[in-house]
């Protein structure tokens, strides 16, 4: 018997039928959505500063009742 054959001779044969992968690629899922969500991010942000925007000027505003003119 030879000391330098192994049993997974066999299994180190290439197959043909699996396509090789480029050196440093990542795997394609197929879902695109980096631009949808950077996109809902931007809106949810602006929707924030939009708020507290009007929370700001509302009390600044003086719209709220004062209760220091009651009898």
């Amino acid at each position: 018997m030879d000391a330098d054959s192994s049993s997974t001779e066999g299994a180190t044969t290439a197959d043909d039928s699996t396509p090789e992968a480029l050196a440093g690629s990542l795997a394609h899922t197929g879902a695109d959505a980096t631009t949808w969500i950077a996109a809902g991010a931007g809106l949810l942000i602006a929707a924030g500063v939009v708020t507290l925007i009007v929370a700001r000027r509302r009390t600044a505003g003086g719209t709220e009742p004062d209760d220091s003119q009651t009898r």
